[in-house]
């Protein structure tokens, strides 16, 4: 799949997507962005994310999100027929991707070992929770379990230091389809250069402890003591007039620049605000003094007046305002999608990679299996014996 005439960094590299959910759909997206051909193996009913509780015209927009440009198939795989297709089209691929729970693979002659076995430059990547060695293997784990146990909740406290979930965006999730999308394609490149496949697992845990990599020294350097004041005054979010604004100051150079432009320079002749380290120590007092100036205009004013002068100052947006910002701003994040049912939906660009548009093959959200009868069509070489189970579907 290529952008006008231009190879795609995965053009010509086949994964067999068996995930389900967000992490390890979310990597394998990554790697379509990237140009790979990502078949998608659903079970009868398809990925159970698409049937999450949140539809709208019909769809969950976490599913359109992490599995479009994809090809899907459908396959119960309890169905010795359908299995051995998965099998086979298993053995034409570059990559595997899989997230079942421990030994539900290898009981279906889709392990690691059994693969990796027949084809040593097969990349195979398993996406678990704890990880297939730990103590909690077999614990259920989704984005609530991972952000609890990692740490994370604690980070993100409130005021009060009430432990808080980062709702509404599954954090960990994307976060460990980040991480898995950088080992795959590093293992693609090692294959490429040394000519020997690789066998990772990529974990939830493992991730979040990756993301949470700072905090982790703070904490240990300081014996647990590090709380969750910000790191500078006054970097902070502010109410105003109307709507948040956030602000953040780093160097004295910049607090200078802010307290001219807000009309109070003379704060830094106050000795609470005059160095860093007692701007900090009286953090809330020099909040009361700026909070009071603010509340004369909007959060969209606020940003006019002081983001042109250097001043890192931003209206907290909510999703629409944000997609008018980008492109009156000419920052060009988002595409449209065309969903036949439901009319055009967004579709967000991948960072570093070719627009989805321009490409040989339009993007798409592709609905439960109707991509078998063509991934059949391009098993000549293999030629599966006829199942009729498989003529039945694609009748």
């Amino acid at each position: 799949m290529s952008h006008n005439s231009t190879p795609l960094a995965m053009d010509g590299i086949r994964v067999l997507d068996l995930t389900q959910g967000i992490a390890g759909p979310y990597a394998t997206m990554l790697m379509a962005a990237h140009g790979a051909e990502v078949i998608k193996v659903e079970p009868p009913g398809g990925d159970w994310i698409r049937n999450a509780r949140n539809q709208i015209r019909g769809h969950a927009p976490a599913a359109i999100a992490v599995n479009v440009g994809k090809h899907s198939i459908q396959l119960d795989l309890k169905n010795p027929d359908e299995l051995a297709l998965a099998q086979r089209i298993a053995q034409t691929c570059d990559v595997v991707v899989e997230s079942y729970r421990p030994g539900v693979v290898e009981r279906l002659g889709l392990g690691a070992e059994q693969l990796c076995q027949d084809r040593p430059t097969l990349v195979y990547c398993s996406v678990t929770g704890f990880g297939r060695d730990s103590e909690l293997r077999d614990r259920p784990v989704i984005d609530h379990v991972a952000q609890a146990y990692s740490g994370w909740m604690h980070v993100n406290a409130n005021e009060s230091g009430m432990p808080q979930r980062t709702r509404n965006v599954v954090l960990a999730d994307q976060i460990t389809g980040l991480y898995a999308y950088q080992a795959i394609a590093s293992a693609v490149l090692r294959r490429f250069r040394f000519g020997t496949g690789q066998q990772l697992e990529v974990t939830l845990a493992g991730a979040m402890a990756a993301f949470l990599a700072p905090r982790i020294i703070s904490s240990a350097l300081s014996d647990g003591k590090v709380g969750n004041a910000e790191f500078t005054a006054p970097t902070g979010d502010y109410p105003t007039r109307q709507g948040t604004l956030v602000v953040a100051v780093q160097k004295p150079a910049d607090v200078e620049k802010l307290f001219a432009l807000l009309g109070r320079v003379e704060l830094l002749q106050d000795a609470r605000f005059s160095t860093p380290a007692s701007r900090l120590q009286n953090a809330e007092a020099l909040r009361r003094e700026l909070a009071a100036v603010l509340q004369a205009r909007t959060a969209a004013q606020w940003e006019q007046l002081l983001a042109p002068q250097g001043v890192m100052a931003c209206e907290a947006r909510d999703i629409p305002h944000f997609l008018a910002s980008q492109h009156s701003d000419g920052l060009d994040l988002i595409e449209t999608l065309a969903l036949p049912d439901a009319g055009p939906c967004p579709l967000v660009r991948v960072p570093g990679a070719a627009p989805w548009h321009g490409r040989r093959t339009p993007p798409r959200f592709p609905r439960v299996g109707e991509d078998l009868q063509h991934i059949l069509d391009g098993l000549d070489a293999i030629d599966p014996p006829p199942s009729t189970a498989i003529d039945q579907r694609i009748a």
